[in-house]
């Protein structure tokens, strides 16, 4: 646990989290307080981690597995069709608070949320030169 850090000191005084909705073993689930969508849940580790390089695996697969479980609730209850799952990892990634954390947004069909018109202009469009040149560089393992 880190003493600095919001989430670790909702894990250790619940009466910090009022909006929880759902736990596992080594994860909590809470609404955001700032929503971009009714039900948008936090998704975090019970054990401090910063971003996704200092997670252990068996906590990143609570984390998930809780996520997964969170969405089918959101399903059930709100009666929303889908969902995006978002992490910002580390500072490049406009992490706001430094404690890793899943956001779980549901989403039904033609809700006012426009990601595809958004991710459309940010797309770039590097040759096959430079794909393979990438995937070269970054590879692991022998491949197929």
């Amino acid at each position: 646990m880190a003493a600095d850090c919001i989430f670790c000191r909702m894990v250790q005084d619940r009466s910090l989290m009022p909006y929880w909705i759902a736990e596992s073993d080594r994860a909590l689930a809470f609404l955001d307080i700032h929503p971009i969508r009714t039900g948008h849940t936090l998704v975090i580790p019970k054990s401090h981690a910063v971003d996704l390089a200092g997670i252990t695996d068996a906590d990143w697969a609570d984390v998930a597995g809780l996520s997964a479980r969170v969405l089918n609730i959101l399903r059930r209850r709100l009666g929303t069709t889908g969902e995006n799952l978002f992490v910002a990892s580390g500072p490049g990634s406009e992490q706001s608070v430094p404690h890793l954390h899943v956001h779980v947004v549901p989403r039904t069909a033609g809700d006012d949320l426009h990601f595809t018109d958004w991710w459309a202009t940010k797309q770039t469009s590097p040759t096959p030169t430079d794909l393979a040149a990438l995937a070269k560089k970054i590879r692991v393992g022998p491949g197929p």
